[in-house]
């Protein structure tokens, strides 16, 4: 084993070990901290890590969906902020069809933020403020 790839993994496992990254986002990390790091290195390493179960997309990305999820976030913002965090398309469909969208915390804040919308220029800023949030606005009519 190389010395390099004893670096970067030792500095993988430390940065693993405080919160869940994408294999994306781990290589910019890597090559933020080793801007010399080949590329045959840090691919060795992710790999390593993949087998040794450290570094799991599926499971990273479950995370940050139900995390997301929780805070209000509709499907469609929840997806785009996977894809820029370098995600599969293949996860995240996995992710879609796994996980069952749980509306009620978003039914919550709905109630605590605008309490019984009722009348209509209430209604319409829920609305505004749930597609920002990445509902759908099928999504949005079930909610309300």
């Amino acid at each position: 084993m190389d010395l390099t790839f004893k670096k970067i993994y030792t500095y993988t496992i430390f940065l693993l070990s405080k919160k869940d990254y994408s294999p994306q986002s781990l290589r910019k990390k890597i090559l933020e901290k080793f801007p010399e790091a080949e590329n045959q290195i840090i691919n060795n390493v992710i790999d390593t890590l993949k087998k040794e179960n450290f570094l799991n997309e599926f499971r990273t990305a479950h995370n940050y969906f139900t995390s997301k999820m929780e805070k209000g976030w509709g499907k469609k913002k929840i997806r785009y902020s996977l894809r820029q965090k370098g995600f599969s398309e293949e996860v995240i469909k996995e992710l879609e069809t796994t996980i069952e969208f749980d509306y009620s915390f978003i039914k919550k804040e709905i109630e605590k933020k605008f309490g019984q919308v009722k009348d209509k220029k209430l209604r319409e800023k829920a609305k505004r403020f749930l597609l920002q949030r990445g509902f759908s606005y099928c999504e949005i009519e079930n909610i309300l």
